[in-house]
């Protein structure tokens, strides 16, 4: 089969497209033919590498998959169109599970077939084309967890970082769809305007406001009731300083540096809650399925690539010159 591997730790370069064998059918192991399969951060943390976490080479990236079983098992047969819930219970201690095509034992999608436990195989949502159910199993999955999460009710206020960012533009898709008034981030007037259409109720430009008196200003200096944060270090402070009382700050992410400094006492003495959000259950990427389709809502696609073409998807995301999902066509 054609896929796109990786031999070593690296930039975009060390990604290679080429022939290897087919996965070698295991049991209680279902083979999916991928059609399409969504470009996340994690692709480019596991390309670059961590600390402390290891991957076998070769190793194939990509979690986020739609495609068609090519065998029957259970009440599913061949030729369904399926997508992979892509979370792996760990057993590395103090982590929660491991991701397909991540730092694990599970090859991804970026290749014309995948294997994974028929454990996580979802049935596709038939109100989304297969290039939009690739688009969900990540970024969507993380954003509806933490907007479940935050208990937030109609007419409470998020900022949500990153409108541009994939887990942004979810968050913001499905706050609103909640009733939530939504305050988002950009860095240009094309970004801006995207989040405009998206719905969200104040937009700030970061280049050239300050985003904490911004916020402040608008909620009449209470502050949010939840903040959804993706960025990391750069953006802590201010995520925590704009917390109301009893607020909830969500941290999925870390593209701006893993290492965050924050005021602890502003923390503590408005009793806020910081919650690490990692993926979602199966049963909440059911549940996604069952919202979207129910409130009519289509994820945002910025761009497709074809599978060789993954080094060039991967640049566009480290660019973040995308609005929306970058996804690969693999058929």
């Amino acid at each position: 089969m054609k896929a796109v591997v990786i031999r070593k730790h690296g930039g975009s370069d060390v990604l290679s497209y080429e022939e290897i064998d087919d996965p070698k059918p295991k049991r209680d192991h279902a083979i999916i033919a991928v059609d399409y399969c969504a470009v996340n951060h994690l692709d480019i943390w596991v390309r670059n590498g961590l600390p402390g976490r290891k991957v076998s080479f070769p190793h194939i990236l990509g979690s986020d998959v739609c495609g068609t079983l090519t065998e029957s098992f259970g009440n599913f047969k061949k030729g369904d169109k399926v997508v992979v819930y892509p979370a792996i219970k760990s057993d590395t201690p103090r982590i929660s599970y491991t991701i397909i095509g991540g730092f694990g034992n599970y090859q991804g999608g970026y290749a014309e077939l995948i294997q994974v436990p028929q454990e996580n195989i979802v049935k596709k949502p038939s109100s989304l084309s297969d290039c939009e159910a690739s688009a969900l199993n990540v970024s969507y999955l993380i954003a509806w967890n933490m907007i479940e999460r935050s208990d937030c009710k109609k007419g409470n206020t998020m900022l949500i970082w990153g409108a541009n960012s994939s887990v942004g533009s979810a968050s913001i898709l499905l706050a609103k769809a909640k009733g939530i008034k939504v305050i988002t981030v950009a860095s240009d007037q094309k970004k801006i305007n995207n989040a405009k259409k998206l719905g969200a109720d104040l937009i700030i430009n970061r280049t050239k406001s300050d985003v904490s008196l911004e916020v402040l200003k608008y909620t009449n200096d209470q502050g949010v009731d939840a903040v959804i944060d993706h960025v990391g270090a750069e953006t802590w402070p201010v995520s925590v300083d704009v917390l109301r009382v009893g607020g909830k700050m969500f941290a999925c992410g870390t593209t701006s540096g893993a290492e965050a400094s924050i005021n602890i006492r502003v923390f503590y003495s408005k009793e806020a809650e910081i919650i690490g959000a990692y993926l979602g259950s199966k049963s909440q990427l059911v549940s996604l399925h069952k919202f979207m389709e129910s409130k009519r809502i289509k994820p945002i696609i910025d761009s497709t690539f074809d599978l060789k073409e993954a080094k060039l998807a991967q640049e566009k995301m480290e660019s973040s010159d995308q609005f929306g999902k970058i996804i690969l066509n693999v058929s």
